[in-house]
């Protein structure tokens, strides 16, 4: 830990136990290395308290010590030939200084002495080699882990923010994105009740870079953004966010690098190892899950092989409540004579729904780690990481589709949406079966040769591989099945609440005809005797991603005043994504069954009476004017029975909108380091520059619109033509300079100045070749989406400035301030396309049935493509106090961010619009003092546009102000077992989406409450 003036590296002992190590030997085992490093190996391994000033010795080679020696013996072979002395306490503490030090540091020693002798904590503080973070020991309590952040976030000279493990294999929260939303700066996405995606200085997820020990990470989404949920804190030792762009780290973070740190054996001597056993309580599906973890090493040869192995399984059974509309459709074709027009633009809903989804999530990962260290100027590590996350889904839902040639009496507010309506033909009321399954893996593994050349050159080469997959080739991911009928009702959101109120589907008109022209008129609509065959739905992405990379790093060591250090690599990578689409969709087989038709008779048996209770959304305002009941039906069993009665195969098959994507990327880099010390002051600059040159390759398939036809009231489909394979290739390269600054007077006041140059590649999803199809229904509600191949990447020149003061121990305030110049900025621009040849059947006098006056039918296609230059500007405040000695602490931290990118309401055609931009604030309370410790945690997130489409429009989508309040408490029983309980989302808070204003619901989730009990052990 970094504390006054430099670092206190600790293992706690008894008096008796460090006075028994001065009259005996201990067998060393330390590497030729640079003196911080050395040191802390020198206190793992003799179990004892140094103290060092770290910025003085970091560039200092240490001499190898290996052999039996006293406690006095060691550190003098270690220090012999430096400029470094060691003083040996009485009761074993050791500190270190230069031997030419003319200011008095003793008060600081003895202070740092007398704080680590009260603690009954083990720590030790990673080293910042300006890379990455390298070899630790272990952090255990949250003081220890607070203040151990504290010292890396002072000694770097990168601005970076880090999160390091409370203790052995445990984590300061359940969730690797909930970890860091803590940190200033940062921002997550939800996804039913657990952090998914992470959003750093107003970037959202594909911006940001994500690496495990250095090394880039495949993902399972169809992008280039991580899914954090996919990860189990307990396989991770500590997270790092570098805020600053740096010659040595890999391209493609314009927001931040964030690197996972996993652990490694050879940190201590001999054995260890440590378990949780977890029980999960879900308040909303009132069940109770196991969780459990366990983490072993053990060190062979003397000390020079290491085997690290741990192994995590969680299981959560959630129930989520939810109210959602597919998309706000602009422009439809409303007749004219229904209409109370307040403004030119039209917006109305395309469906209302009320779901309750209940979810089975299952996360299994392990680590294996191998380290052999045979001499002391080599290092071999070989280390994997698999993990497991399924969610398996069954859902339930009401809904009412709406057709927007089909309403009545529309009211539209001063912005053009439609606040209440009527619809009594082409309308239905249906009951759905759905699910949102998701089987997705991620593996991870390489070799690391850390090779010490001689005292002034050494050498780390990495070679690995990442693979992500989420598997899917049944359509099971996204299924829908669907019993309903033709209905009316009518769409009420005047009240200005939350919610619309949905009323009339009650009963049915009698009048109500199917497309064969029978009478459907219902007494109840919770009779099963209603129910009819309509759409049945398969779809899913099987997504492959594979990455692998080659690089090396040198480090050449200059033993001068002014450039102190040469850092060069380079790296090769090779990355393949292969997104493949699977439905039941082509040539309409999805909706064999549409049209609400009396045969085939669907068994009363198959739908039942489901009450989703009086508290089903009672604390989101307009709750009573919704649905709480429905019916409810068993999916693969409709699937099944309608298959069987069609004589019909409903399974998913392979689409031609699937797609490969290669990227082969080549990076060299040169980064040199400038280093004075002026006794108070000492100011450290780095100035680099890479290169990096990029080839890509796109691969698909484009199908050509032959028509449409009509399936019925609902909908058409889409009749393919001619089908050719589609390819492109580009390649371009980018010079990225940098420059930073850092000055520190007498390690209180840290000053921070940079400038440098970032890319951040198009997501991949974007680079899609051929068109797709996203909507075919009457009313106008024609959609497509054409990828752009040749996209080129976002070119970001970024300032950053930061102010730092430690004022006392454990406790620093700092700002930060940055702006950012965003090129080649990606839009999505909508257009109105016509398609010669193919006409709308849905537009003429008829628009049940194709007549001479239909006509040609008018696609909105969004197609993303290079444009215009974002500015974004930002501010962060941190805030960190621990009380004396009282056990008390606080973190607190607030950031803004602004854009010229934010999105143009009034403009419905081009969106030149930042994703993710956001500021926030954390405020943590924690206290820890002997075996108890605690901490409450609040967080929010102000309101973001999180994305420029929505599930069934265009249109954008924005989330509302989150906030949450988090608790959790440990007590020690004793040296090895703790037991804990944790609380997450204690006030049940809600998430919710709108569309381009805020009355345009899009969804309202409540995920509830959670609560955690648990007992670790370490041995």
């Amino acid at each position: 830990m970094v504390l006054g003036f430099g670092l206190c590296v600790s293992l706690h002992a008894s008096g008796a136990e460090q006075g028994e190590r001065e009259a005996r030997t201990i067998a060393f085992t330390i590497p030729h290395q640079f003196a911080d490093e050395a040191l802390i190996a020198f206190a793992n391994q003799a179990g004892l308290t140094i103290v060092f000033p770290y910025n003085k010795v970091r560039h200092t080679r240490a001499n190898a010590v290996e052999g039996d020696y006293t406690v006095e013996q060691a550190i003098t072979l270690l220090l012999a030939g430096t400029d470094l002395i060691a003083e040996v306490s009485e009761s074993g503490r050791i500190k270190v200084s230069l031997k030419h030090e003319n200011h008095d540091t003793s008060g600081i020693f003895n202070w740092v002495s007398r704080f680590f002798a009260r603690q009954n904590d083990l720590l030790s503080v990673p080293v910042n080699n300006d890379q990455q973070l390298v070899e630790y020991i272990e952090v255990r309590g949250l003081r220890a882990r607070t203040a151990q952040s504290l010292a890396i976030k002072r000694d770097s000279d990168y601005l970076l923010e880090t999160i390091q493990s409370v203790e052995m294999g445990k984590f300061p929260d359940q969730n690797l994105a909930e970890a860091l939303q803590r940190v200033s700066g940062v921002a997550i996405d939800r996804a039913e009740g657990e952090g998914r995606y992470v959003t750093v200085r107003g970037f959202g997820p594909e911006f940001n870079r994500v690496l495990i020990n250095g090394r880039q990470l495949a993902t399972d989404s169809l992008g280039r953004e991580f899914s954090f949920d996919t990860l189990a804190s307990e396989l991770v030792s500590n997270v790092t966010v570098y805020k600053q762009n740096q010659a040595s780290q890999q391209t493609g973070g314009i927001g931040a690098t964030i690197d996972i740190i996993t652990d490694k054996p050879l940190s201590f001597r001999g054995m260890r190892a440590s378990a949780s056993a977890e029980m999960q309580y879900d308040d909303n599906a009132d069940q109770w899950t196991p969780q459990g973890s366990v983490l072993w090493r053990n060190t062979f040869m003397d000390h020079k092989l290491g085997v690290l192995m741990s192994l995590t399984h969680h299981q959560r059974d959630a129930r989520i409540d939810e109210a959602q509309i597919d998309g706000w459709l602009v422009n439809t074709d409303v007749p004219e004579s229904s209409l109370n027009r307040a403004s030119d633009t039209l917006y109305v809903p395309r469906n209302y729904d009320q779901r309750v989804r209940f979810d089975n999530r299952t996360r299994t990962g392990g680590t294996l780690v191998l380290q052999y260290r045979p001499n002391a100027d080599l290092d071999i590590t070989a280390d994997y990481l698999g993990s497991r996350f399924n969610v398996n889904t069954s859902a339930t839902s009401m809904g009412h589709w709406f057709t927007s040639s089909n309403l009545e009496d529309v009211l539209l507010d001063s912005n053009g949406t439609a606040v209440k309506f009527s619809q009594q033909e082409g309308h239905a009321t249906d009951f759905h079966a759905r699910t949102f399954n998701r089987d997705s893996a991620l593996y991870a593994g390489g070799v690391n040769i850390d090779w010490q050349v001689n005292e002034y050159f050494s050498l780390n080469s990495d070679i690995s591989v990442s693979r992500a997959t989420s598997q899917d080739k049944r359509g099971d991911g996204n299924a829908l099945s669907l019993i309903g009928y033709l209905n009316r009702s009518t769409f009420d959101h005047t009240q200005g609440l939350v919610l619309p109120s949905i009323y009339g589907f009650q009963t049915a008109n009698p009048s109500q005809v199917n497309a064969a022209g029978d009478e459907l008129g219902v007494g109840s609509y919770l009779d099963p005797a209603n129910g009819r065959s309509h759409v049945m739905l398969k779809r899913g992405w099987d997504v492959s991603d594979t990455v692998r990379q080659w690089k090396a790093d040198g480090r050449y060591l200059l033993n001068n005043r002014g450039l102190t250090q040469v850092d060069f690599g380079w790296r090769v990578a090779d990355q393949t994504k292969q997104n493949t689409r699977y439905d039941n969709e082509f040539n309409a087989r999805h909706c064999t069954f549409c049209g609400y038709f009396d045969a085939p008779d669907i068994p009363d048996s198959f739908q039942r009476l489901f009450n989703a209770g009086d508290d089903f959304l009672d604390q989101v305002s307009g709750h009573d004017g919704i649905p709480h009941q429905w019916l409810r039906h068993n999916g693969p069993q409709l699937f099944a029975f309608l298959e069987d009665a069609g004589d019909v195969d409903l399974s998913a098959v392979k689409r031609n909108n699937s797609f490969v994507i290669n990227e082969k990327t080549y990076a060299l880099y040169a980064d040199l380091t400038y280093e004075w010390d002026f006794s108070s002051l000492y100011v450290v600059a780095h100035t680099g520059v890479r290169l990096a040159h990029t080839d890509v390759e796109v691969s698909g398939i484009s199908e050509q619109l032959a028509s449409l036809v009509i399936l019925d009231k609902t909908e058409l489909a889409p009749v393919m033509g001619a089908v050719e394979p589609v390819n492109f290739s580009q390649s371009y390269s980018n010079w990225l300079p940098n420059v930073q600054v850092k000055a520190s007077y007498r390690d209180k006041w840290v000053v921070r100045g940079a400038y440098s140059h970032s890319i951040t590649r198009p997501t991949l999803s974007q680079m899609t070749p051929g068109i797709s199809f996203t909507s075919t229904r009457q009313g106008g509600d024609l959609r497509a989406f054409i990828g752009n191949p040749l996209l080129q990447p976002f070119e970001s020149r970024n300032l950053d400035v930061a102010l730092e003061f430690y004022y006392q121990k454990d406790s620093y305030l700092a700002a930060a301030v940055y702006r950012k110049y965003v090129d080649n900025f990606i839009l999505s621009a909508n257009q109105d396309v016509p398609f010669p040849g193919v006409t709308d059947p849905s537009t003429g006098d008829d628009p049940n049935a194709p007549d001479s006056a239909d006509s040609t039918a008018v696609f909105d296609i969004v197609s993303p493509v290079n444009g215009q230059t974002a500015m974004v500007d930002g501010a962060e405040l941190s805030w960190q106090h621990a009380f004396g000695d009282s056990g008390f602490g606080v973190q607190a931290n607030l950031s803004s961010v602004s854009s010229n990118a934010e999105l143009d309401k009034d403009d419905v055609k081009t969106k030149f619009a930042l994703t993710g931009l956001s500021g926030g604030g954390n405020l943590v309370l924690f206290y820890e003092h002997g075996p108890l410790q605690w901490r409450v945690a609040y967080n929010r997130r102000e309101g973001f546009l999180q994305s420029l489409v929505q599930s069934q429009s265009n249109e954008p989508t924005f989330v509302n102000p989150y906030q949450q309040w988090d608790v959790s408490a440990s007590y020690q029983l004793n040296g090895r077992v703790t037991v804990y309980v944790e609380g997450i989302n204690l006030t049940n808070e809600t998430v919710h989406k709108h569309g381009r204003f805020n009355n345009q619901l899009l969804l309202v989730q409540d995920s509830g409450a959670r609560f955690i009990i648990g007992v670790s052990a370490t041995y």
